[in-house]
C-alpha cells in the first residue's frame, strides 16, 4: 500500500511539472505588469531604425531581451482616442471616440467600459499609475490604488526662440524646442522615474500593475543640454522629403494638412529643420535615459523575475515627411509605433516579428499572459503566441487606424486608406515603404485593393 501511495504522489508531481512546461501563454504564478507609455514617439529608436542617428541605448538593450513588434500601429493616431482604445480594449470605430477635446472626458462616451485598470484591480492586482496614461485628467478619475500626475516641466523664460509664431498660432501652440539648463528633477519624467523606482523597491503582497506615462517627446521639445550634446557633433539627417510627395493624395487630406505645408515652408525658409529634428532626437534620448533608470531598478529587485514589461507609444509623429509636422494622419509616420514586450522565462531574446499588430491588442494579450479572467467584449486580439513564436499566423492579419477623416488598413505589405468622402489611397510597402506613390487608379492592383476594402466591413 505504501508503495502504491508513493507511486501515486510521484505521478501527480510529474503531471504537474509537465502541465506547466506545456502551457506557453500564461505564467504559473500571476505576474506583475510594468506598463510604460511614451507620448508622441515615432519609430526613431534604435530597435526600429526609423532615424539612423537616434541614440537610444536603453531601448536597444531592452530589445535584446524582448520581442520587438516592427509592424505595430495605433488604433487612432491621436492621444485621447488612442489611449481610450488601449485602456478600454475598444476600437474607435465602435466607440466613436476619434478626436481629443471633442471626446473628453472619455467616460461621457464609453461610460460602461471596464478599463484595463478596473479589470486588473477586480482580479486582485494592486494598481498604480504615474504620469500620462489616459488623456489629461482622465488618468486621475480612474480607480487606481494609487496615482500621481507628475507632469512638471521647466518653462524657459524667455523661450529658446526657435518657436515660430505662425506655427504656434496655427498648428501647435507648443511648437518650440531647445536645451533648458535646469535641474533634471524639475522634469515630470524624472519624477515619474523616481515614483516608479520607489514603488518597485517595496515588497508587494499582491501582484501589481504599475503604469508609467512619459509625456516627452510631446512638444515642446525642451530637454537638459546633456541630451542635445549627444548630437552636437553630428550632421543631422533630415527625413525623406519630396515637394511632390502629396500631389496624388485626395483633396480631403490636402485641405487637412494645408497649415502643415505652410508651416513646413516656414521651417525650411528659416533653415531650422535640422535644429527641430535634433531637439526631437534629444527628447527621445532623454526618455530613453529615464526608461533605462526604471529598467535598471526593476532588475535590482526580486520583482524582475516575475514582471512583464511593456513599452509602447500612443502614436507616431511627422517631422517634415509629406510636408507635415504633427500626428493624426493615416500615413505610416503617424500610425506606426514602437512596441516591445518582455515576459520572463517566455520571450525569446532579441526577437522581432513583422506580423501586423495593434495597440488595441494589449488588453486581451495581458489578460491572457497574466492568467486572469478573460473578456469577451474586447475588440483586439490576443497576440501572446507571437511572443514564443514570431512566425505564428494569427486569425487577423491586418490592423485598422481611425481618425475623424477616415480609416487606414495596414497588413504586412500594404496600406489602404479610405476617407469619409469615399476617396482612397493605396501603397505597396514592398517597393514603396515611404508611401510616395498612391496606386489608386492602377488596374494592376484591383484584386489587392478589393481585398483591403473588404476589411473595412469586418
Amino acid at each position: 500500500m505504501k508503495k502504491f501511495c508513493l507511486l501515486s504522489v510521484c505521478l501527480l508531481v510529474l503531471y504537474a511539472c509537465t502541465s506547466k512546461k506545456n502551457a506557453p501563454t500564461a505564467i504559473a504564478e500571476k505576474p506583475n505588469v510594468l506598463f510604460i507609455s511614451i507620448d508622441d514617439l515615432n519609430d526613431w529608436v534604435e530597435p526600429l531604425g526609423g532615424h539612423p542617428q537616434a541614440i537610444t541605448p536603453n531601448l536597444k538593450e531592452f530589445a535584446e531581451n524582448a520581442m520587438t513588434f516592427t509592424n505595430a500601429h495605433a488604433s487612432a493616431p491621436l492621444c485621447n482616442p488612442s489611449r481610450v482604445s488601449i485602456m478600454t480594449g475598444l476600437d474607435p470605430r465602435n466607440t466613436g471616440v476619434v478626436s481629443n477635446n471633442a471626446f473628453y472626458p472619455f467616460r461621457k462616451y464609453v461610460p460602461k467600459a471596464e478599463t484595463m485598470i478596473q479589470h486588473f484591480k477586480r482580479e486582485g492586482y494592486y494598481t498604480a499609475g504615474y504620469g500620462k496614461i489616459f488623456h489629461k485628467d482622465d488618468s486621475k478619475t480612474e480607480p487606481w490604488d494609487e496615482y500621481e500626475w507628475c507632469s512638471g516641466r521647466p518653462k524657459p523664460k524667455p523661450f529658446p526662440g526657435h518657436g515660430i509664431k505662425f506655427i504656434t498660432d496655427s498648428v501647435y501652440r507648443y511648437f518650440d524646442w531647445g536645451p533648458v539648463n535646469d535641474t533634471i528633477t524639475k522634469w515630470g519624467e524624472n519624477q515619474i522615474t523616481q515614483k516608479v523606482s520607489d514603488f518597485l523597491e517595496k515588497p508587494h503582497e499582491s501582484p501589481f500593475f504599475v503604469a508609467a506615462g512619459f509625456r516627452l517627446p510631446h512638444l515642446g521639445w525642451y530637454t537638459h543640454p546633456r541630451f542635445h550634446k549627444l548630437y552636437d557633433s553630428l550632421n543631422i539627417t533630415l527625413p525623406d522629403y519630396s515637394a511632390d510627395d502629396i500631389k496624388d493624395v485626395p483633396s480631403i487630406i490636402l485641405e487637412s494638412v494645408k497649415k502643415d505645408r505652410r508651416a513646413h515652408d516656414t521651417i525650411m525658409g528659416r533653415n531650422v529643420w535640422k535644429d527641430a529634428v535634433k531637439s526631437y532626437l534629444a527628447s527621445v534620448s532623454y526618455i530613453d535615459y529615464e526608461l533605462g533608470q526604471i529598467l535598471e531598478k526593476l532588475k535590482s529587485t526580486p520583482h524582475y523575475k516575475n514582471t512583464i514589461v511593456v513599452v509602447w507609444s500612443d502614436h507616431g509623429f511627422h517631422l517634415g515627411e509629406k510636408s507635415t509636422w504633427r500626428k493624426n494622419t493615416l500615413w505610416e509616420e503617424s500610425t506606426r509605433v514602437p512596441l516591445l514586450i518582455h515576459v520572463p522565462n517566455h520571450t525569446k531574446p532579441n526577437t522581432k516579428t513583422d506580423h501586423p499588430v495593434s495597440l488595441l491588442d494589449l488588453y486581451p494579450t495581458l489578460v491572457k499572459l497574466c492568467g486572469i479572467a478573460p473578456r469577451n467584449d474586447l475588440d483586439g486580439q490576443d497576440i501572446s503566441e507571437l511572443l514564443s513564436d514570431p512566425e505564428t499566423k494569427l486569425d487577423k492579419d491586418y490592423v485598422a487606424t481611425t481618425n475623424v477623416l477616415g480609416t487606414a488598413i495596414r497588413n504586412k505589405n500594404w496600406r489602404y486608406i479610405r476617407y469619409k468622402d469615399g476617396s482612397e489611397e493605396l501603397y505597396d510597402h514592398r517597393t514603396d515603404p515611404l508611401e510616395h506613390t498612391n496606386l489608386i487608379g492602377n488596374s494592376d492592383y484591383m484584386d489587392q485593393l478589393n481585398k483591403l476594402r473588404s476589411y473595412l466591413s469586418k
